[in-house]
């Protein structure tokens, strides 16, 4: 895992889409936990762009890098929820 308190590099960024490119969604098949651990990835990166543009004016970028992120966080944990339910007996 990256430092959050360094900038994002193009490295983090291709590595993050060369995640993509072979994810499949779980409703395509695809492992609903891997679907997760890149949602999270995803919002992790989003969350650090947005501290690297937080004193950015007036653009906007930090914001709606926050945004999207918390959409992805959220995401995440609902993925992560369907791959590991809590077992009811």
């Amino acid at each position: 895992m990256s430092d959050p308190t360094q900038p994002v590099t193009a490295t983090e960024i291709v590595g993050l889409l060369a995640q993509l490119r072979t994810l499949r969604p779980p409703a395509r098949g695809g492992d609903t936990a891997t679907h997760a651990a890149f949602l999270a990835a995803k919002a992790d990166l989003l969350e650090r762009i947005a501290d690297q543009h937080a004193d950015d004016w007036p653009c906007q970028h930090a914001a709606q890098a926050r945004h999207i992120a918390q959409a992805a966080r959220a995401t995440a944990e609902h993925a992560a929820t369907l791959a590991h339910p809590k077992e009811t007996t």
